[in-house]
């Protein structure tokens, strides 16, 4: 082989030497942190770059307590859950000396079936987790049901979960869990209370009815004078 041959066999592996450090890495179309909230229980953000605005949010934060209990058989996660904006305004909280935005702080309670090392381990599971189990509309529908006394579907606060399908990853809905959850003695006092505060504001709204009726009176009495 001569020096020519030599040397264009040289360039050939530093081009394609090249080519390999400028391949770009899969970039996956969401971003996630993982951190431990002010409790220890374990704290996922997960900003999809993909948002539909019209949701009005591209973050999610979830907080699982990191000890499941079991009902009927399956283990469930007690969760809290927000939706927020990246770009949102941060504000500083005094109880824990960091910035944070308002919406990310405004937590639904729910319960969740979900495996937290794929949560932190698989991408394509966590995105599902993220974005389709935890949509904010999805999350409000099921926690909506499970305030009525007799809804369609029970409830209570379990939302169902995520397992592998033969198309990926797909979101269940256990029946016997949601029944359980929806007649516990917790539910049972949450609906008690959501009764009573609609009660309240029923009340509130008649008697500012009739403080306004009465008050039309006296200005029409005085007109008529």
């Amino acid at each position: 082989m001569g020096f020519f041959d030599k040397l264009k066999n040289k360039n050939k592996k530093n081009i394609s030497s090249e080519v390999n450090k400028k391949q770009p890495e899969k970039q996956l179309p969401f971003e996630v942190k993982y951190s431990n909230s002010s409790n220890r229980n374990l704290q996922v953000d997960f900003y999809d770059k993909n948002a539909d605005f019209k949701k009005l949010y591209d973050t999610t934060r979830l907080i699982v307590d990191r000890e499941p209990f079991n009902i009927e058989g399956h283990k469930i996660y007690d969760c809290v859950v927000s939706w927020y904006g990246y770009d949102d305004c941060q504000v500083l909280y005094k109880t824990t000396g960091k910035l944070d935005s308002i919406r990310a702080r405004a937590y639904r309670e729910v319960l969740a079936e979900i495996d937290l090392e794929q949560l932190k381990n698989n991408p394509n599971y966590c995105e599902m987790v993220m974005k389709g189990l935890l949509d904010q509309q999805r999350v409000a529908k099921y926690l909506e049901r499970g305030l009525q006394e007799n809804p369609e579907i029970p409830c209570g606060q379990y939302i169902g979960g995520v397992r592998k399908t033969e198309r990926g990853y797909g979101k269940f809905f256990s029946v016997e869990v949601g029944k359980a959850s929806h007649n516990s003695k917790q539910m049972i006092n949450i609906r008690k209370r959501h009764r009573e505060m609609i009660e309240n504001q029923r009340r509130k709204e008649i008697e500012y009815k009739k403080t306004q009726i009465k008050r039309l009176q006296d200005e029409l009495a005085n007109m008529e004078r």
